[in-house]
């Protein structure tokens, strides 16, 4: 037997190890419980299509200020949290103290959870965003799950009927994660209205700068509108700033002044990612640029998937979750031994496969790598898209 280890093959083993023995399992939350672990050295290798992270990377401006905020990075960044959330108030119509900052929209979430949640009951949707779950859990927090409708969209009218006199805290993500999809506005508004005198509401619009549908709307008028109302957003999107760690809340200050008090770090975001941020809000042509690529990458895929003949969710995100005929976790792995990760997930007695939207060539090797985990007769015509244009 060869017992040579090259450097790569040592450093990978030292990584996996380490991880494995400072991070118990049930911490994990959204890293991914695989035997691979995603580092630096992997990414040349792997495509990453599971935590739905932007491919484009940040704007050219937000680099520039990563690199120009070195040299004062010794400092603490407090007037930078200022700066940033004045140029969110005042893009949003609101005053400068309903904005809050975290490490991530995540952060803003585990606030409201620690300050309202554990008071009483969470109702939420079944599935949705499973960080913002695996922070109630570990806030011992009841947690009441309403399934989503048979158009996998949320089911309002079921989880406005179970709302109780024990339900401190209502968790909507629109568009949902997994899923992708959108809530009607009109409808939304008026679940939200109704909803916000008996518990705090938290809508999460963690996609709001992918949606295009007119069905949408965000629902921060009703901030405006002093209602019992949280929005959280989120740079690690269409930003591109997933490493950097930057998120944001909006409501009124009283709520906020709650957040603050379970906060857990005075300066969770750091001033390098503060600088990032500044930048990259007012980077309007590279956003929608952004977008666009991921509009068409997103079409492409959802007509190869259509082709292959697997039912997919009609998303307004950038992933798509589409139904496997196979164990999900078992097809999940033959795609990582093929090098390309995505999301597993069971829900509605059915198994599927969340792939988040990357760049045209990254898309089209995973369409190529699904056909070879699981061949499935071609239905349809291949679809041919300009992927130079993604």
């Amino acid at each position: 037997m060869d017992t040579r280890m090259n450097r790569r093959q040592w450093l990978k083993g030292s990584a996996a190890a380490a991880t494995g023995l400072l991070v118990a399992p049930e911490f994990i939350a959204c890293r991914r419980q695989s035997a691979f672990f995603r580092s630096s050295l992997e990414t040349e290798e792997i495509i990453l299509l599971d935590n739905n992270e932007s491919p484009y990377g940040m704007p050219p401006e937000a680099r520039e200020a990563v690199l120009d905020s070195l040299a004062r990075a010794n400092r603490y960044p407090h007037k930078n949290y200022s700066e940033l959330a004045a140029l969110i108030a005042e893009k949003e119509g609101l005053p400068e103290d309903h904005v809050i900052l975290g490490a991530g929209s995540t952060e803003v979430m585990n606030m409201a959870i620690l300050s309202y949640g554990v008071k009483g009951e969470i109702l939420t949707a079944d599935p949705t965003y499973f960080d913002f779950i695996f922070y109630a859990e570990q806030a011992k927090c009841p947690i009441l799950r309403v399934q989503v409708n048979e158009r996998y969209e949320l089911d309002l009218d079921a989880m406005i009927g179970r709302i109780s006199k024990d339900t401190s805290l209502v968790y909507i993500c629109n568009p949902n994660n997994p899923t992708g999809a959108i809530v009607n506005k009109d409808k939304l508004r008026a679940f939200c209205e109704e909803a916000s005198e008996k518990a705090l509401v938290v809508v999460d619009e963690a996609y709001h700068e992918y949606v295009e549908d007119e069905a949408y709307a965000s629902m921060v008028d009703l901030v405006r509108e002093g209602m019992n109302i949280a929005v959280t957003r989120t740079f690690s999107k269409i930003y591109g700033l997933a490493g950097l760690r930057v998120g944001y809340g909006m409501a009124r200050p009283d709520i906020l002044k709650n957040f603050e008090r379970v906060q857990m770090n005075f300066a969770s975001v750091a001033y390098s990612s503060l600088r990032a941020a500044i930048a990259a809000y007012g980077a309007s042509s590279f956003i929608s640029s952004v977008r666009g690529k991921n509009r068409a990458a997103r079409a492409y895929l959802e007509r190869e998937l259509d082709r292959l003949g697997y039912p997919c969710i009609p998303s307004q995100a950038n992933f798509s979750l589409f139904q496997v005929r196979r164990d999900s976790k078992e097809m999940a792995a033959d795609l990582e031994k093929r090098g390309i990760l995505v999301r597993p997930f069971d829900f509605a007695g059915k198994s599927w496969l969340r792939v988040s939207i990357g760049t045209g060539g990254e898309i089209q090797a995973f369409i190529s790598a699904l056909e070879q985990v699981q061949p499935v007769p071609t239905l349809r015509s291949p679809t041919h898209l300009a992927l130079e244009e993604i």
